[in-house]
């Protein structure tokens, strides 16, 4: 009996330590698997990902408070800065006009007119006064003198010089827009964080008012219970 005992508790050694050999079996190392799909376009996916980008909403339509876009108003109206830049932005688009032009052929037309007088006893003058224009016809005294003229100019821009102009100025354009984006901005985030610093000042203000209120009365209460 304690022989088939020791025998049957020797196979259940034998098929824990199996079952230990089983289980300290190294696991194999997770195959991640790539994704290798792109988006069509970055912004597209941009875009599709956030739809709430508050950059793309206009000032009028992000702020409802109608006393803060009265301030605003104002602020745009009457900044300095703001208006040297507006007055650059037209200097630049007006430059660049400028630039465009001198790329292309210059045609002008022109006149001009005047007398010509000359002394009676110099040597022209009396050539002139003993010669006849047309028989029967004396050189007028004073002669007049009246031209038209038309003409053309066109420089050909072989070293890009034009074209280099051109371009600069247009990236003078791009930046004053930037610096006019910029100041806009800077100016409506300006008024719109002082509103509201003066909005949570007034709530802070009536919160202290009230308590104020309510110490008055507990004060009150003391006093009549004593």
């Amino acid at each position: 009996m304690e022989t088939r005992t020791y025998k049957h508790f020797n196979w259940v050694v034998i098929g824990l330590l199996a079952l230990t050999v089983v289980g300290c079996k190294v696991p194999q190392a997770t195959q991640k698997k790539e994704n290798k799909v792109l988006p069509g376009a970055f912004a597209d996916s941009l875009a599709s990902q956030d739809t709430s980008n508050s950059g793309n909403v206009k000032w009028r339509e992000f702020f409802t408070d109608p006393n803060l876009i009265t301030l605003i108003d104002t602020a745009l109206k009457n900044n300095q800065e703001l208006n040297i830049t507006l007055q650059e932005l037209e200097i630049t688009k007006n430059d660049i006009m400028l630039r465009k032009g001198a790329l292309k052929p210059i045609v002008g037309i022109g006149a001009g007119g005047g007398i010509e007088k000359v002394g009676r006893y110099t040597s022209q003058g009396a050539g002139d006064a003993s010669t006849e224009m047309t028989p029967g016809h004396e050189i007028p005294d004073p002669l007049g003198d009246l031209n038209v003229s038309v003409f053309a100019h066109w420089e050909v821009d072989i070293w890009k010089k034009l074209k280099d102009s051109e371009q600069a100025a247009v990236n003078r354009y791009l930046a004053t827009v930037e610096g006019k984006n910029f100041v806009l901005s800077s100016l409506i985030a300006e008024v719109a964080n002082s509103y509201y610093e003066l909005l949570a000042l007034d709530n802070q203000l009536g919160i202290i008012r009230q308590n104020i209120e309510l110490q008055e009365k507990a004060l009150g209460v003391v006093k009549i219970q004593k």
